[in-house]
């Protein structure tokens, strides 16, 4: 039995460090919320919705390492996540990951993925629509207008992946910048 709609870690605050821990949900598994800054997580095990942060609103993120991971059967792997404008997501670094048959994205940098709770339509777009981009034009996902900026991601190897490898999606008036990847391997990635 899993725990569904249950966040793992929900992080707010300052000079937090998690450490040896297991986590197994449905919802996200380790998440550092807004207003948050000097996070390290590590030596971790992971499923659900997986490595986040976000979702962020009008606020600043800074400083979060999230090292030495395993995820085995996630839905997501690595998340950043905005769920409004005006915020930012700065000096970030994903390293020593593995993420094993990731259900959808095993690297999603954008908006949140989510139905809004006070709108019928399942598909609606809060900021971007859980039915995108399989159901396309109908529904939509809005990139933030915020900032990514010195997002790192080292040494992740992400096996079996069923779909594509992930999906990054910003406001062209607001591009990432400093984006890196290095030793990022995808085997046998999906379609």
């Amino acid at each position: 039995m899993t725990a569904f709609n249950t966040d793992g870690f929900d992080v707010s605050g300052k000079n937090v460090w998690i450490h040896d821990c297991d986590v197994w949900n449905q919802d996200d598994s380790f998440c550092v919320k807004d207003s948050s800054e000097n996070i390290l997580i590590e030596r971790i095990n992971a499923s659900g919705i997986g490595l986040v942060i976000g979702s962020i609103g009008a606020s600043d993120v800074r400083n979060v390492t999230f090292r030495d991971a395993h995820m085995h059967n996630t839905f997501n792997g690595i998340y950043l996540k905005f769920r409004g404008d005006g915020g930012s997501i700065k000096d970030i670094t994903y390293e020593n990951i593995v993420i094993d048959n990731p259900e959808r994205w095993a690297i999603w940098i954008g908006p949140a993925q989510q139905a809004e709770p006070t709108k019928w339509n399942i598909c609606h777009a809060g900021p971007c629509s859980i039915c995108w981009p399989r159901f396309a034009p109908l529904a939509k996902c809005n990139a933030p207008r915020s900032t990514y900026e010195n997002i790192a991601l080292r040494n992740i190897t992400i096996n079996d992946s069923k779909r594509s490898p992930g999906v990054m999606l910003f406001n062209e008036d607001f591009p990432i910048k400093n984006l890196t990847f290095e030793n990022v391997k995808f085997n046998n990635p999906g379609m």
